[in-house]
Formats: C-alpha cells, sequence, structure tokens
C-alpha cells in the first residue's frame, strides 16, 4: 500500500476503512492501532510526500520552460539560418527544383509548352515553305532572265546572216572577207546550239514551228559555210596571173612546169568542192575546164617549141576564154544561191 491509499485511507470515517481495506486486498479483521508516534510518523511521512510532489512538480514546470525556451532558439536558430541561406549550395539547388517543378508540373507544361511546340512547328512550316517559294521564284527569274538573253543573242547573230550571205556570194572574192565570214557562221552555229538546248526546258507557244525555224537555220548556217569552202577551193582553180605573160625570153621549160602544176592543183582542188545543189552544174563546168585547160596547156607548149608564135596566142586568148567562161558561169551560179537563201531568210521569224 503507498501514501496516497494509507492517507486515503485515514481520512475516511472508521465505518468504511474495513470497506477499503477490503478492496485493497487486506484482511477485514485487522485492527488499526493509532498511537501516537505512528500517527507523528505518518504525520511525517505525509508531508515527506506532499513536498516531493510540490519538489517533483516544480521540477516539471522548470523541465517544461527550459523545453520552450530551447524550442523558441531552436526556433530563432532555423529562422537566422533561413534569412542568411548559403549561396554556395544552395541556390543551385533552388534552381534546380525550380526547373524541376516546371517540368513535372503537367498543368504549367500544358499550358505553355504545347503552345509554344506547336507555335515553333508553325513557323518552321511557314519558314520553309516561303524559302522553298522564293528559290523556286529566283529560280524561274533566272532561267527566264537567261532564256530572254539567249533569244536575243541568237537573234542578233541570225540578223548577220544576211550581210555574210552577201560575202559568200559576192564576185569579188576577199580571202579576209571569206576567213571573217566563216569565223562569224561558227559563232551562230554556237549559238544556235546554246538555244536549241535553253528551249527544250522552255513552255512556249507553236514550239514545234520555232523548232522547224531553228532546224532551218541549222541547214542555212551549213550551206553558207560549205559554200565559203567552194569559195576558198575555187579560188586556186586554174589560176595563172601571171604565167600567160608570154614573150621573147620566156622559158619555154619553166612554163611547161608552170602550167604542168597549175593543172594538178586545180584538179586537186575541184576534188574537194563540197556538194552543193546550186553549184552542182558548177561543179561539173569545172571538170569539164580542167579537161579543156590539159589540153590547151600542152597544145601552147608545143606551138612555142615549134616557134608557132600566132598559134600561141591563139591558145593563151582560148586558155583564159576557158576560165573566163567558168567564171561566169560561178557568178550565175552565185546569183542563183543569194537569192533562193534571201528568201528563205526573210521568212524566217525572230525566234521566241
Amino acid at each position: 500500500m503507498n501514501i496516497r491509499d494509507y492517507l486515503f485511507i485515514k481520512k475516511a470515517k472508521s465505518s468504511n476503512k474495513i470497506k477499503i481495506l477490503d478492496v485493497l486486498g487486506f484482511e477485514t479483521d485487522t485492527t488499526i492501532i493509532q498511537t501516537p508516534d505512528i500517527i507523528k510518523e505518518m504525520d511525517n511521512i505525509r508531508m515527506t510526500s506532499e513536498l516531493e510532489m510540490v519538489d517533483v512538480e516544480v521540477e516539471s514546470t522548470q523541465i517544461g520552460q527550459e523545453l520552450v525556451i530551447t524550442n523558441e532558439d531552436l526556433f530563432n536558430t532555423q529562422d537566422q539560418e533561413n534569412s542568411n541561406p548559403n549561396t554556395e549550395t544552395f541556390v543551385p539547388l533552388n534552381i534546380t527544383s525550380q526547373i524541376k517543378k516546371i517540368w513535372t508540373d503537367l498543368e504549367i507544361r500544358r499550358k505553355w509548352i504545347t503552345p509554344a511546340l506547336f507555335t515553333i512547328a508553325t513557323i518552321s512550316i511557314i519558314s520553309f515553305a516561303s524559302i522553298f517559294i522564293i528559290n523556286i521564284r529566283n529560280t524561274d527569274i533566272e532561267n527566264e532572265t537567261i532564256a530572254i538573253s539567249i533569244s536575243k543573242e541568237t537573234n542578233d547573230k541570225i540578223n548577220q546572216l544576211s550581210e555574210l550571205l552577201n560575202v559568200a556570194t559576192n564576185p569579188f572574192y576577199s580571202r579576209y572577207d571569206v576567213s571573217n565570214a566563216s569565223a562569224n557562221l561558227q559563232v551562230i552555229e554556237a549559238s544556235l546550239l546554246q538555244y536549241q538546248e535553253n528551249i527544250e526546258n522552255r513552255d512556249i507557244e507553236n514550239k514545234e514551228n520555232v523548232l522547224s525555224s531553228l532546224n532551218l537555220l541549222f541547214d542555212v548556217v551549213k550551206t553558207l559555210d560549205q559554200l565559203i569552202t567552194y569559195r576558198i577551193m575555187h579560188s586556186e582553180i586554174l589560176i595563172y596571173e601571171e604565167t600567160l605573160d608570154i614573150n621573147e625570153d620566156t622559158d619555154i621549160d619553166t612554163l611547161a612546169a608552170q602550167l604542168s602544176l597549175i593543172g594538178a592543183k586545180s584538179n586537186l582542188n575541184a576534188e574537194t568542192l563540197p556538194e552543193l545543189n546550186e553549184l552542182k552544174n558548177h561543179k561539173e563546168l569545172v571538170s569539164s575546164a580542167l579537161i579543156t585547160a590539159q589540153d590547151l596547156h600542152g597544145r601552147l607548149v608545143a606551138s612555142l617549141r615549134n616557134n608557132e608564135n600566132e598559134v600561141a596566142t591563139t591558145l593563151i586568148s582560148a586558155i583564159k576564154f576557158n576560165k573566163e567562161s567558168e567564171i561566169a558561169f560561178f557568178n550565175n551560179s552565185l546569183e542563183i544561191f543569194k537569192q533562193n537563201y534571201e528568201n528563205i531568210l526573210e521568212n524566217i521569224e525572230d525566234l521566241p
């Protein structure tokens, strides 16, 4: 039985003490003896117990106050640490946490990431389409500019054909003019080839007619080039110069060698004459004139050896007449050629 039970029993009435003892497990027949010493000792025990209880309460109060002070100090310390963070370690963690929060917050991501991605994709598509269209347009403009430049240059070259035709059919033969005309024809042909290559990738009206005109121009250039070649070869056929100027000092053997060389050279050049429809008859006449000239050359040398001066003079006149007849026929053929190709050039329109 502890002190509290004892004090409770002491304060209780005598009639209730037995019942209390019975509840506490003591025998009911127990007799409580209350002598002065016992009562004094019990009072001392009671006072000691009350003092101990007071001390316990005071100690509990002090401990509670210390705990409150300790908690307040702890909270103040934490507040001071929060107000003065360590920037070396805390700031990066704060930034990282903010980035993590943004990327993990689905609602925020839905609000600005999706529209941003949609905007970027839209701008990219529009930019790509714009650049593609601009490049196509620039390419078309560049191709159109090139086509216009080629067409203009080609038409300018074509307009020179009339002048070149005059040079090629001029009865007066100029080696310089003919050589320049041949070089210009090569330039015109190159320009026509460039135009032909360019027109394949162009969409123009009446393209078949343009191609037909282009083919006709190629034929004209080719024929003029053959005519110039014909003129060059023909200029070396039966060219006597001063060979037929015979007098008393003329060496007959030297004259015979010169005439033989002229005949051989003329035959060689006659074989290389180009085939032209307009000059077909003239080419046959050249072959006949060469045979006649070869015969006249031999008879002239023989007459000179025999001192038949009158016969030699007649033969010289015949040789010259043979050449003049061939030249006259050639000039007539050139005139016909010129008329035909002037009509062809007049009917050719400018290339688009």
